[in-house]
């Protein structure tokens, strides 16, 4: 049985537009729990933040005031930092080619579409999940 991506991605992933700023990503990821936000304008995948670009994209919180941080964060969108044309699979991409994508590129993460438009994302915790369960299975 060969497993695709659609039976382990998480469906509607929360998103955001290329226009809000890095202090709302910042805040969308601590919400969620989460390290990976696609880009999109409707349903169109534009880009992708993820957490470690966020975090250097942020002035020091020791060398600079807490106004002029919030300043950036508030004034800067996420386009400015985002991976444009990120690496993507669709659902029926096999589950051993996008973990064989993730290890080779060091990603974290995998959008998923269908016909051009974003219905997904596959994360490394996805596979990890999956893993679990697998395993738990064969005992």
């Amino acid at each position: 049985m060969t497993m695709t991506v659609a039976q382990v991605m998480t469906a509607s992933p929360v998103t955001l537009g290329p226009e809000d700023s890095l202090m709302r990503a910042l805040e969308v990821m601590r919400l969620h729990s989460i390290r990976r936000i696609p880009i999109v304008v409707g349903d169109t995948l534009v880009g992708l933040v993820v957490e470690g670009d966020l975090k250097r994209a942020q002035p020091s919180a020791l060398s600079d005031s807490q106004q002029e941080f919030d300043q950036v964060m508030q004034e800067t969108p996420v386009s400015r930092i985002m991976i444009s044309r990120p690496v993507c699979v669709t659902e029926e991409t096999p589950l051993v080619d996008a973990a064989t994508t993730l290890r080779e590129t060091k990603f974290g993460a995998l959008p998923v579409l269908r016909e051009g438009r974003l219905v997904g994302i596959v994360t490394d915790i996805d596979l990890v999940a999956c893993l679990v369960r697998l395993l738990s299975e064969a005992r």
